[in-house]
């Protein structure tokens, strides 16, 4: 999570090398998120560059984050066969799974462990499909 998307990604595209490929505003998300990967490509390891749309909303959770700690990393996506059995499995082993509706049309469902479950790192599921 970021205060300004485009520095952030000059960053990582001028001094790492890395290509971007995405650039969304997620609207129910209230973020902008810029994509980024060595090959410019979702058939790798990709950065999310987010900012949120609104910085003074406290009721967005990036919002929130990036007013208390700062830049930095934010969560880790997980791409999985099968969102719903993944989150019920981790459910059954006593974590707090959320379930969420996809952010934009064609998009999967998903889920999100809270960071005080998963060692201080907010944890999140997508399909591969």
């Amino acid at each position: 999570m970021v205060h300004d998307a485009d520095a952030a990604t000059e960053l990582w595209t001028g001094s790492f090398g890395l290509q971007k490929f995405d650039d969304r505003r997620i609207e129910v998300e209230g973020i902008r998120s810029v994509f980024v990967s060595v090959d410019g490509t979702w058939d790798e390891m990709v950065i999310e560059i987010m900012e949120p749309l609104d910085k003074s909303n406290m009721e967005n959770a990036l919002s929130r984050r990036l007013a208390k700690v700062g830049e930095g990393f934010y969560h880790i996506c997980l791409e999985v066969d099968d969102v719903e059995g993944s989150g019920q499995a981790l459910i059954d082993n006593g974590m707090a799974v959320m379930m969420r509706n996809p952010t934009t049309p064609g998009a999967s469902a998903r889920w999100l462990v809270h960071p005080k479950d998963a060692n201080g790192v907010m944890v999140e599921a997508v399909s591969r499909g």
